[in-house]
């Protein structure tokens, strides 16, 4: 039986709890703060988006008008709303900006910034000098709501409360509640303690808060990756968004191999969703973004249901594939990044032979492998659970591709790559619960062994029926299979028919 607990070991247990609670404060006070919207954290309890059927208030703002306004705080677990004063301090042609009193003529909200970020959303960005972000968010992603009947955005500039343990800086943020009564008003927040309200960042988080709005209003339920992406682009579109490799070192080095679309509102998140977006835009033009915000379907299917209207011949898996190539080979046109710079991908690099090796690939994250130099590899691989796969395979060089490889779980797909073509793999999990998979690799004989696709020692007519499969194919496009190309122009033609029939029938 233990004795019973004294008086004074409480306290030592009381003070070494304090003691780590105080090194732990400090620890997190001197933490450089990660600046981050703090939309997708908000619960959501208004209905979709329905427009103003009556004018709500009388007369427009004016300079020196105060009102009583609701905010969000993050400093407790589950957040939570309270009402902050606020006072009318400029208005635009397309804002008002109201300021809550507590912050009034600090260091860091002055008449001069107030004027600055009005202009910046009003008249002229970094990217634009003739348009401001009103205009150059809304010709990308749509219009926005108006349940005020006021054209004005309402931007709030106050102290966002943020937790003092979790070391994240909320810059900004929307609360789509304010849409319904009692309320009824288009609000977007602005922080002022970290931001001097007359810089890039603050002029940057406006035109990210200002896209979460449209969206909102085109598409309630959209998927937060999408629309996240979607407010990382509009940062980039104005151009207040850092394009150096900077931008994507944290996820390209570190965290490649997580889900695109699962957010969970980590720094990572925002980086991945902003390289998908800045890629997708690329892609299609910067009018497709228009149309996937008013998709009312969500996350993947939005993105399918837009290829399919653009009659394009890929979905978002063969998309995928080739994202992931884009980034890792930075190279010309679709396989790389014109807008932007990237840091080098996280990859690990593999010996030849390998055999049976047993790796994760998270649903829609990547796992990047390189192979070297060998001239003439074959792959296999296989789910180790209920994961379907994705591999695709980077071709660098003179003569770069990728080639986005479906495997079913039921499944075990051998590749061939004759001579130097591929070099690099990016393995994805697309379905499923779980992520294992191995894979075998090997050098590829020369010769008749390059038709024994299924790798049974003999070329029949199960090798036959692989062949016809990816005939007429050709390297960029959907269903490109490098294995049936045997003679190395990166084609799947007649050529390579009369190879494979003068080696059909052959064993060894």
């Amino acid at each position: 039986m233990s004795p019973p607990t004294t008086p004074k070991r409480d306290l030592r247990y009381l003070s070494f709890i304090i003691a780590c609670c105080i090194a732990f404060f400090c620890i997190t006070a001197h933490a450089q703060p990660i600046p981050q919207s703090g939309t997708h954290l908000i619960p959501r309890q208004t209905p979709p988006y329905r427009p103003a059927t009556k004018i709500s208030f009388s007369t427009p703002f004016r300079v020196g008008d105060t009102l009583t306004l609701p905010a969000y705080s993050f400093q407790l677990v589950g957040g939570g709303k309270y009402h902050t004063t606020t006072t009318c301090r400029y208005v635009g042609d397309h804002c008002y900006i109201f300021v809550e009193d507590d912050m009034w003529n600090t260091p860091r909200v002055t008449q001069t910034g107030i004027e600055s970020l009005a202009r910046a959303f009003d008249q002229s960005t970094a990217r634009h000098p003739d348009r401001g972000i009103y205009e150059t968010v809304t010709d990308l992603f749509g219009d926005p709501p108006d349940v005020d009947a006021d054209p004005r955005i309402l931007i709030l500039v106050l102290d966002v409360l943020d937790s003092p343990i979790t070391g994240i800086t909320f810059i900004g943020y929307i609360d789509t509640n304010n849409e319904a009564p009692p309320v009824s008003r288009e609000i977007i927040y602005i922080d002022a303690r970290p931001l001097d309200i007359g810089s890039n960042l603050a002029r940057a988080t406006l035109a990210h808060e200002f896209q979460h709005l449209i969206h909102w209003k085109a598409d309630h339920d959209e998927a937060k990756w999408l629309d996240e992406g979607c407010s990382e682009y509009a940062e980039l579109a104005c151009g207040y968004k850092d394009t150096t490799a900077a931008a994507t070192e944290n996820f390209l080095s570190l965290a490649s191999n997580t889900d695109l679309t699962y957010w969970e509102d980590q720094f990572f998140d925002f980086d991945q969703a902003y390289l998908y977006m800045t890629y997708f835009a690329q892609r299609y033009g910067e009018g497709a973004l228009r149309k996937l915000v008013a998709d009312p379907d969500s996350s993947i299917t939005s993105i399918d249901n837009l290829l399919q209207s653009l009659n394009a011949p890929e979905r978002f898996d063969h998309l995928f594939g080739q994202w992931a190539a884009a980034m890792y080979l930075d190279g010309e046109g679709d396989l790389g990044y014109r807008a932007i710079d990237l840091h080098p991908v996280k990859r690990e690099i593999l010996t030849t032979p390998t055999n049976n090796l047993t790796r994760r690939a998270t649903r829609w994250g990547i796992d990047y492998l390189d192979l070297g130099e060998t001239p003439g590899l074959a792959f296999t691989l296989q789910s180790t659970g209920d994961n379907d796969l994705l591999v695709t395979l980077i071709a660098e060089g003179d003569h770069p591709f990728a080639a986005p490889i479906p495997i079913p779980v039921s499944q075990s797909k051998r590749i061939h790559t004759s001579g130097n073509i591929a070099r690099s793999l990016a393995i994805t999990s697309t379905s499923g619960t779980t992520i294992g998979y191995t894979l075998s690799v090997s050098e590829l004989a020369s010769g008749s062994a390059t038709s024994d696709f299924d790798g049974d020692g003999e070329i029949g007519f199960s090798d036959f029926l692989a062949f016809v499969s990816g005939f007429g194919k050709t390297a960029g496009d959907v269903g490109f299979d490098p294995t049936f190309d045997l003679d190395g122009d990166l084609r799947v033609t007649f050529s390579d028919f009369l190879i494979f029939v003068q080696n059909f029938g052959a064993d060894f």
